[in-house]
C-alpha cells in the first residue's frame, strides 16, 4: 500500500489566530509530506509491503526504527489534522471528564500546563 498525504478538513487559514495559514501549510505540505514520502521509500524490502498503516506501525516496532518512526508520525499527523477544528478549543468539558481531571490531574489549568511541559520535553534535537 502506498501512503498518501490526506487533504486538510478545513481551509489553511481556518485555525488562525492559533495557527497561521503559513504555519499550517508548512506543517502539512512539507513536514507531514516528508513522513509520508520517507515511509513509502522504506516499505519495499521491509516485509510489510501491502499492509495497512496500522499494520506497518505495529510490524516495524522494535524491528525497523526508521520505518516505525515515519509510519507512526504519518499516523499521528493523520489524527492531528482531524482533532483541530475552526472555532474549537476552550475549557468546557463533559461533566464526568471534568470531574476526573479535577480529581486526578489537579484541574484543567494544571493538566494543560503539565501536558505542555511534557510535550516540550518529548523531543530532543541533536546537532552533529
Amino acid at each position: 500500500m502506498t501512503f498518501t498525504l490526506p487533504e486538510l478538513p478545513y481551509d489553511r487559514d481556518a485555525l488562525a489566530p492559533y495557527m497561521s495559514a503559513e504555519t499550517l501549510a508548512y506543517h502539512h505540505d512539507k513536514h507531514h509530506q516528508a513522513y509520508v514520502d520517507t515511509a513509502n521509500k522504506l516499505i519495499p524490502g521491509s516485509g510489510l509491503e501491502g499492509k495497512s498503516l496500522e499494520e506497518v506501525v505495529k510490524g516495524a516496532y522494535g524491528k525497523n526504527a526508521a520505518l516505525f518512526n515515519n509510519a507512526a508520525q504519518r499516523y499521528n499527523h493523520m489524527h492531528f489534522w482531524r482533532w483541530m477544528k475552526p472555532g474549537g478549543g476552550g475549557t468546557k468539558l463533559p461533566g464526568a471528564l471534568q470531574k476526573r481531571i479535577d480529581d486526578e490531574l489537579g484541574g484543567y489549568a494544571k493538566m494543560k500546563s503539565d501536558f505542555i511541559a511534557a510535550g516540550v520535553g518529548q523531543f530532543v534535537h541533536n546537532r552533529f
